[in-house]
């Protein structure tokens, strides 16, 4: 899909999407914080954060120390997020595509992927710039309220998005050791979608 349409339509749906979304339950999106391993002091980048639903969960476990960049390729989602959850010291929005974000490496601690994995456009090239983008031992987190064929489903029956798609359980742990990274973890049922992986360098 060319990413220009997926740009626009995110951004189209952008002021509404709350409310249409049905991903955004707070008591799912708790229990999936729960299990990510974030410390007080890390940094955190949230790829594809959207109109920032899972930021408050991410703060939670920072506990008022740390810090959150929170990213996304569609302005008018970070507009909503950020008057949700206002940009401070703490908090910080940039608008760019994971795959083409350049920043100095080693910066993060973990980066969290909510409900963004399928629309990167270019998965492993994203993979491989988060692997820069984390220090040494760094943890990425990709994760879904709701299961891969559930998700996959979704993605299949809207427009010009047939082929945003989370792989099967081999392919992603392929994409994953091809992009430098180690102790990959995925587990995958019918409520929830969890990969857990370590930057190996």
């Amino acid at each position: 899909m060319d990413k220009r349409i997926s740009r626009k339509f995110f951004n189209d749906r952008a002021e509404h999407w709350d409310e249409t979304v049905r991903n955004n339950d707070p008591q799912k999106l708790r229990s999936m914080a729960d299990r990510l391993i974030i410390k007080n002091d890390d940094r955190v980048l949230d790829v594809g954060t959207g109109t920032g639903v899972f930021i408050p969960h991410i703060a939670e476990k920072l506990n008022g120390g740390g810090k959150i960049i929170s990213m996304d390729y569609a302005i008018n989602m970070l507009y909503r997020a950020n008057a949700k959850f206002p940009q401070n010291g703490s908090l910080r929005y940039i608008c760019a595509e994971i795959e083409t974000l350049h920043m100095n490496s080693d910066v993060f601690d973990v980066a969290t992927c909510y409900s963004t994995f399928p629309h990167f456009h270019d998965k492993p090239k994203a993979l491989d710039n988060l692997r820069h983008l984390l220090r040494s031992n760094g943890i990425l987190y990709i994760c879904h309220t709701a299961g891969r064929e559930t998700i996959n489903d979704i993605h299949r029956n809207i427009p010009d998005f047939q082929d945003h798609l989370i792989p099967d359980n081999e392919s992603m742990t392929q994409l994953l050791k091809d992009a430098g990274f180690t102790d990959i973890f995925i587990e995958d049922d019918s409520e929830s979608y969890l990969v857990k992986a370590r930057n190996g360098a």
